[in-house]
């Protein structure tokens, strides 16, 4: 770290992440983030619509990069990884420029596009390896860590949202070489979120969750009675290949009302894609509680972390790796909220829903490249081949293969 508390940065690309990434932009304080955010994308007119809906053109119009045709890619990620490769100067620059410092720089992207879904992985795997970067890196930039937050299409969207999403997990997952890609990986599936939220503007409601596990996994690296760096998300985890997770967020929970076992088992019912605690191979808690709670005595660590062992008992992954922490928010109430960060577990129920429309757009596209001899297509038939079996190498190594 390169101060007292971990100094984060939210890079995005596309418009869906865009949309994540402009809210931290939007607030009067993101402790932790301050100003390091980078929206980058491929449309110029799309990014800068979005800073009009959000109110922030004027102010913050310098956060914005546009890289390769000004027009987008359409849906195509095979594309906006090109031109992600081919505009890479434009890109880094922004980046370390506007990242200066940073210990950990969180990737925001949708899966199911074509700019940030085709730029995302290329620019983790760059910023890491550095293999297509002029001249040596700055110190920062080599040891910072790089975790991805991915959202999953809706169900209802095309087939070709769904192929992207699961060509987009594995570039997250691992490079071509099948080398780890992204320190981690944050999964939340829009449909899985969007259930049970009444809210009329579904688009916000999930963004809206997205953004509060953000700042929870921030929050346990800053004011925290035991602080989780975002070096421990990956430190243990990683020795057994483990590098996704979901968050499960519960808010506004009474303390004097619940126990903290009935707390974890709402916030694991509230994860953000569909999936099976029990099949957890790592679990972080974080409890964000009122300071006076903590101050005198009624929330502690050592309770949580008593609580944490419990539950993770209860649920037969005792063995999994992991931390848990308290960490405070201001407000004289006593209600608290807590963030799961659920890794390692069965990845099948998040697939199910895209296999089959990645099964169909890849035998189409197959036909496609067969009828045409299209040798000008931005990847090949083998590449995609390649990309899925890179995946399902890794879900093996997790106890999920197909």
């Amino acid at each position: 770290m390169s101060g007292a508390y971990t100094q984060w940065g939210i890079v995005s690309s596309g418009e869906g992440g865009g949309r994540i990434a402009s809210t931290f932009l939007s607030r009067e304080e993101s402790p932790g983030i301050d100003d390091r955010v980078t929206l980058l994308n491929t449309n110029r007119a799309d990014m800068e619509n979005l800073m009009q809906d959000a109110d922030i053109l004027e102010e913050y119009g310098d956060h914005i990069t546009i890289f390769g045709p000004r027009r987008g890619v359409g849906n195509d990620f095979a594309k906006g990884e090109k031109m992600a490769e081919e505009h890479f100067d434009v890109i880094y620059d922004a980046v370390t420029e506007r990242m200066l410092g940073a210990d950990a720089l969180l990737h925001v992207t949708t899966l199911g596009g074509g700019t940030g879904n085709g730029s995302i992985p290329y620019l983790i795997e760059q910023l890491s390896t550095g293999s297509n970067v002029e001249g040596e890196r700055p110190e920062w930039v080599q040891s910072a860590v790089n975790m991805a937050f991915a959202a999953w299409p809706y169900e209802h969207e095309p087939s070709q949202q769904q192929f992207n999403a699961v060509m987009g997990l594995s570039r997250l997952l691992m490079r071509r070489d099948v080398t780890q890609n992204a320190d981690a990986v944050l999964l939340a599936s829009n449909t899985h979120i969007e259930k049970g939220d009444d809210s009329t503007d579904q688009y916000d409601a999930v963004n809206e969750r997205i953004v509060t596990a953000i700042d929870l996994l921030i929050s346990a690296g800053r004011n925290a009675e035991r602080v989780i760096d975002a070096e421990d998300y990956i430190a243990q985890p990683s020795n057994i290949g483990v590098y996704h997770f979901t968050p499960g967020v519960a808010t506004g929970l009474h303390y004097d009302m619940l126990d903290y076992e009935i707390m974890f088992d709402r916030a694991a019912d509230q994860s953000f894609v569909p999936m099976d605690a029990s099949t957890s191979r790592a679990a972080f808690a974080v409890v964000r509680a009122p300071a006076h709670l903590v101050e005198s005595g009624e929330v502690t660590k050592s309770g949580v972390e008593n609580a944490f062992g419990r539950w993770k008992r209860d649920k037969g992954i005792s063995s999994a790796k992991g931390l848990s922490t308290v960490t405070l928010k201001p407000g004289r109430g006593n209600n608290v909220d807590v963030l799961l960060l659920l890794g390692g577990f069965d990845l099948n129920p998040l697939l199910d829903q895209s296999w089959a429309e990645y099964e169909e757009t890849k035998r189409q596209f197959e036909q496609a490249q067969k009828l045409q001899n299209d040798s000008e297509a931005a990847i090949s038939m083998n590449e995609i081949e390649q990309l899925e079996e890179n995946l399902t190498r890794y879900l093996e190594v997790n106890g999920s293969g197909r």
